[in-house]
């Protein structure tokens, strides 16, 4: 499968993508939390690569860490 081809997937995935979790904002605060816990320190610098819609990403950032993240889909990514 090509690049774009898997970009095209995920860029018509994103709208819809946060539907997989029944509740979402749940699921950045646990999500954030157990990443939060592994880092071990107040604040880190983190890059999410391949972030998608952004759930982790999200997660840390609520928890204070500063976060960039980076996806083949620009359209998760957004």
């Amino acid at each position: 499968m090509s690049e774009t081809s898997v970009a095209h997937f995920y860029d018509e995935l994103a709208d819809d993508y946060h539907l997989i979790y029944s509740d979402w904002d749940a699921s950045i605060r646990r999500q954030g939390g157990a990443l939060d816990a592994l880092i071990g320190k107040d604040r880190a610098t983190v890059l999410d690569c391949s972030c998608g819609i952004g759930t982790q990403a999200i997660g840390l950032a609520l928890r204070g860490h500063r976060v960039s993240g980076t996806d083949l889909s620009p359209r998760a990514a957004a």
